[in-house]
């Protein structure tokens, strides 16, 4: 062995020593990795995902309005033909219906090179054969009543199947728009017909259906807007008739929403909720100033029978569910709404509404509590909103002059107020809603023991004060309950004035002397009290 093979030796030896130590595999031959496998390829993702995040492009709005230009053209043209007689009535409702089927064929011919812009054809196009099926009743009279509800219905499963073709969210919202207002815009508002009023339910329907295949929250929104302000405003004095019908709108987009939401299976979010918000308001308020005429006595029940349904939907779509939907809070706030106005403004009595706020106060001091959630928001305002009016209403009465049920009242009022205040869990003496209890416990039992002690004259007002006051120092002072205790001083220095400044001016001497006495010792011990309340905190 030569002298370069010996040292070429050693180095690979002193080579394999450091890879032992430092725990690397010796290094071994190496092999070619053997080539992977050909994958498949991945199926493309359904059209709704593709269009989920695409921008709106230039050209959209040149689109949209000249949609509206060829729907005008067709609504134009048949009332032309009616004022000058060129056509036969059937030769123009033909006209119309082959004009709507050109629309759509054209759209379905330029999907594959623009599928976006395209869909506007066959919204424009549906709208036409709504409007001719429409004419066709009721301004010519070519078909009877059953006759036109079959073919808008017809019409209506067209149009789901169409969707299938287009897939895209400006179809359907084009064909709702045009749909619901395109009869009223065009001078066809049926006065005295209730075949326009049948004509949204079945629109509803289609729409209700399509928004569940288009995977639109917000065409569902838009068709029940649309469905429920067109109802109401063709169906003019027809009381009876639109009492019926828009429950039955609300229920079409209710369900809807829940159909949605188990073909989806992706549940409303909070934002998609809240948008519904207005639209239940809107519909609320409607159908109540309708139902209140023909049936005054019934609508607040009618009312609760709403959001009832409301809230079994709800339950029903989150059976399933691990977590709290989202839509819980837009629930609530519908609730809360309808319980205001129907329970607390129409079916109680006004003589008894003070003593809801009875049951507010007991129902937060012994009713269940749980962690506060922003979800309780709307409910939470209602609730306060409902304190306060019957609080100062109650002050009032108190104020103004003996009564005996506010007396009583006032004294359920006060217990119901101290029972949150003593609760070991309670609402909190330590936080802005238990500082507002307490100071209103003090208001009301000054007020109640001024009526109940102004008759035996002025210095027992004072010394009904005075007494309390230190009660309530005395109480909080094995509590250690400095707020408490504060608070009295208020009670107090109240007390103390009234007998200062009335009471010992205008009593006889050994009055006077003796309202002094006691006012005063009664401020000392107090002023005491507070001292060691004081060397508490520095504790």
């Amino acid at each position: 062995m030569t002298e370069m093979e010996s040292l070429a030796a050693r180095l690979a030896a002193l080579e394999t020593r450091l890879d032992r130590l430092e725990g690397r595999p010796a290094v071994a031959p190496t092999k070619p990795a053997p080539a992977p496998a050909a994958r498949a390829p991945l199926a493309p993702p359904p059209r709704w995902v593709q269009k989920a995040h695409e921008p709106i492009k230039s050209g959209t709005m040149l689109g949209i309005v000249g949609v509206i230009c060829l729907v005008l053209a067709a609504g134009f043209l048949i009332k032309l033909s009616i004022e000058s007689g060129w056509l036969t009535p059937v030769r123009q409702i033909g006209l119309a219906f082959v004009f709507g089927i050109s629309l759509i064929g054209a759209g379905l011919k330029l999907l594959e090179r623009d599928r976006e812009y395209a869909s506007f054809l066959p919204g424009a196009g549906l709208i036409v054969i709504y409007a001719s099926v429409f004419a066709a009743h009721r301004l010519y009279g070519l078909i009877p009543f059953e006759a036109a509800l079959a073919l808008t219905t017809a019409v209506s499963a067209f149009g789901v199947w169409l969707y299938g073709e287009i897939e895209h969210d400006f179809y359907p919202i084009t064909a709702a728009i045009g749909s619901y207002v395109g009869p009223v815009a065009l001078g066809f508002r049926a006065e005295n017909s209730e075949f326009t009023l049948y004509y949204f339910v079945l629109c509803s329907l289609g729409f209700a259906a399509i928004s569940v295949f288009v995977r639109s929250r917000v065409l569902t929104a838009v068709a029940s807007y649309l469905a429920v302000l067109m109802t109401y405003f063709v169906a003019g004095e027809m009381d009876a008739l639109v009492v019926i019908l828009l429950p039955i709108q609300f229920a079409i987009f209710a369900f809807g929403s829940v159909a949605y939401t188990n073909h989806t299976e992706r549940p409303l979010t909070e934002n998609e909720a809240w948008t519904f918000f207005p639209g239940l308001l809107l519909f609320y308020g409607l159908e109540y100033a309708r139902l209140n005429v023909l049936l005054p006595t019934a609508a607040p029940w009618v009312s609760l029978g709403f959001a009832a349904l409301l809230y079994g939907l709800y339950m029903y779509a989150q059976r399933e569910s691990t977590t709290t939907l989202a839509s819980r809070p837009l629930i609530l706030a519908f609730a809360s709404v309808v319980a205001f106005h129907s329970v607390y403004l129409q079916l109680i009595p006004e003589d008894a509404r003070g003593w809801v706020l009875v049951v507010i106060l007991f129902a937060t001091a012994f009713g269940p509590r749980g962690r506060w959630s922003k979800d309780y928001v709307i409910p939470s305002i209602a609730v306060a909103i409902v304190f306060m009016i019957e609080f100062f209403a109650l002050v009032s009465h108190l104020y103004g002059g003996f009564d005996g049920l506010h007396l009583a009242l006032g004294a359920a009022v006060f217990a119901g107020l101290w029972a949150n205040l003593l609760r070991p869990v309670a609402i909190g003496r330590k936080n802005e809603v238990g500082n507002a209890f307490l100071g209103a416990a003090h208001v009301i039992a000054l007020l109640e023991l001024y009526r109940l002690t102004v008759d035996f004259g002025s210095l027992a007002v004072s010394a009904g004060w005075l007494i309390y006051g230190l009660g309530v120092i005395a109480f909080a002072f094995p509590r250690r309950d400095v707020t408490m205790a504060k608070s009295a001083l208020l009670v107090l220095g109240f007390a103390a004035g009234k007998a200062l400044l009335v009471d010992a001016s205008s009593a006889p001497t050994i009055v006077r002397i003796s309202c002094l006495l006691v006012t005063g010792a009664a401020l000392y011990g107090a002023g005491w009290l507070l001292r060691k309340i004081d060397g508490w905190r520095a504790e």
